[in-house]
């Protein structure tokens, strides 16, 4: 699992609670101790590491194989010219997803690089994007172009309104949790 460092302690806390069969560990502590914990023979089942982890210690995850990524908060890849983004792709894994409440928050190129993390070419290169959809879209207003990215990307996103969930939401709960 991928996530802003904010919300690390927060993802150990939901897995330990919903897969207590599995060992979990989040990536604190100095660069020694996260690398040492990626090469350990009897490596944890998940790891939550923060985006700056990842990106600052993404040779000690070079030449491991992962069944899956996960990334919370997936608009930290918006750019895909980023450190970030190419450290979170950079990562070999079967499986990839991506969570996010906010996939565009500007531009079409946001949306490119979130896919381009999930299935790398699906929505060709960037260039090839730019060219068929994102120009054709913002500056022409073309519906068909518009029409054809949204048949492209639609099978894959799965957008919950909150009306659409609101009778399973339960009532707010605060914890403060203090933190040295």
């Amino acid at each position: 699992v991928v996530c802003p460092s904010s919300l690390q302690l927060n993802w150990l806390k939901e897995a330990k609670k919903f897969t207590p069969d599995l060992t979990c560990v989040a990536m604190l502590g100095s660069a020694a101790q996260r690398k040492a914990i990626v090469e350990q023979a009897d490596a944890p089942d998940v790891l939550i590491v923060s985006y700056d982890q990842l990106r600052r210690d993404i040779q000690s995850y070079h030449g491991e194989k992962f069944t899956h990524i996960l990334l919370d908060e997936a608009q930290h890849i918006k750019n895909a010219a980023s450190q970030g983004a190419k450290a979170v792709k950079a990562i070999d894994a079967t499986y990839r997803f991506a969570m996010t409440g906010t996939p565009i928050e500007n531009r079409l190129s946001e949306l490119w690089s979130i896919f381009d993390f999930l299935m790398p070419g699906y929505l060709l290169s960037y260039k090839k994007f730019k060219e068929r959809f994102e120009i054709p879209i913002v500056q022409d207003n073309d519906e068909d172009a518009r029409k054809n990215l949204r048949l492209l990307v639609a099978p894959f996103i799965l957008r919950r309104m909150k009306e659409d969930v609101l009778t399973d939401l339960p009532e707010k709960v605060e914890t403060v949790v203090r933190s040295e």
